[in-house]
């Protein structure tokens, strides 16, 4: 396999026209700094890369590369790359990250089988007709016909051409014990890293779960319900028919989301909310 330095990187995007410059502790750094692996900014080790759209990632970071934006001016000198790490400074880190992936890494993001904690369950997936890839499945799992565990989402970015760039789909789903998928309902890949369904969860038919969301144990997803990307249900939450929850919001344990809600701000535990835009009932 062919080594892939920080410099590499840097170049490519430099051609590309997506740095802005290069920040690294000395100049040989980039160099000298093998990019291994792809990871989330918060959680990425030695050797990866990640992006951000917080500059204050950069004291944090702990990889190799981060494609990261400018700071303002006020915090430009607060900033800085620990020893051994390298950062790009880009207008668009997302699409800077896309088009890394898809040039260094595209072997990522082929499919990968599925680990069932219940021998039988491949045979009840063919049985079904469900698809099921990159995902790992606990065991008294009970699946719908045709739905669908482990695709990849809407995770896209517009080029300066405005054409649409897929984002990279190199994470998994984790279905942990008893947990019930309803048929036609879609669970979809982590972008980078997992989409959870905790212990217990009740997920209707034709539900669609993006990528990085985490369900709580318990929680119950009634049929039709849309939960974009990176939002948190919380445990013992109820969601009802058609209700859309969106990006990164957070519902609270216990809270209950009326028919055909539309959530665009975070729900505190226990709360009822209904309405679109959906606001407290009680």
């Amino acid at each position: 396999m062919t080594t892939i330095t920080a410099a590499d990187i840097c170049t490519f995007l430099d051609q590309a026209g997506r740095t802005r410059r290069v920040v690294a502790p000395r100049p040989e750094t980039a160099a000298t700094t093998c990019v291994t692996g792809v990871a989330p900014d918060g959680a990425a080790g030695q050797g990866d890369l990640a992006w951000t759209r917080h500059p204050s990632s950069w004291n944090a970071f702990g990889g190799a590369l981060l494609l990261a934006p400018e700071p303002d001016k006020a915090a430009h000198d607060a900033y800085a790359p620990r020893a051994g790490c390298v950062v790009a400074v880009c207008d668009n880190p997302r699409l800077a990250m896309a088009q890394v992936v898809d040039r260094f890494f595209a072997h990522l993001t082929v499919d990968r089988e599925p680990e069932f904690a219940d021998p039988g369950m491949a045979a009840e997936v063919a049985r079904l007709g469900a698809w099921v890839m990159n995902a790992r499945v606990g065991r008294d799992v009970l699946l719908g016909p045709l739905c669908s565990i482990g695709c990849f989402g809407m995770g896209y970015e517009r080029d300066a051409d405005g054409r649409w760039i897929r984002f990279p789909q190199l994470g998994g789903v984790i279905i942990e014990d008893d947990v019930h998928i309803g048929a036609h309902a879609t669970i979809q890949r982590g972008a980078l890293g997992d989409t959870i369904v905790r212990r217990g969860a009740r997920i209707g038919p034709h539900v669609n779960i993006s990528h990085n969301v985490e369900i709580g144990e318990n929680a119950l997803i009634v049929g039709h319900a849309q939960v974009a990307g990176g939002a948190r249900i919380g445990s013992g939450a109820v969601i009802w028919q058609a209700a859309v929850i969106a990006n990164s919001i957070e519902i609270g344990p216990g809270a209950v989301i009326g028919m055909s809600a539309a959530v665009r701000h975070d729900v505190p535990a226990g709360e009822v909310w209904a309405g679109n835009p959906a606001r407290r009932i009680r």
